[in-house]
């Protein structure tokens, strides 16, 4: 399976682990997560901002 490579998005204070960083880790499993939702809508388009945000949210919860 050939990997696409996902634009590195910049970290959102507003958005992040609560120092305004997302550490390597964090941001790859970010990375993960969002293609995964990507691969399981069919890869349908438009909704990057939607898959990367749920996956922030995913990867805040399993850091408490």
């Amino acid at each position: 399976m050939a990997r696409i490579s996902l634009p590195q998005k910049k970290a959102n204070p507003r958005s992040s682990g609560g120092n305004g960083q997302w550490s390597e880790a964090d941001r790859q499993q970010i990375e993960k997560l969002a293609y995964q939702f990507y691969a399981d809508r069919g890869y349908e388009h438009g909704h990057d901002a939607e898959d990367w945000g749920r996956a922030e949210a995913i990867v805040r919860a399993r850091r408490r």
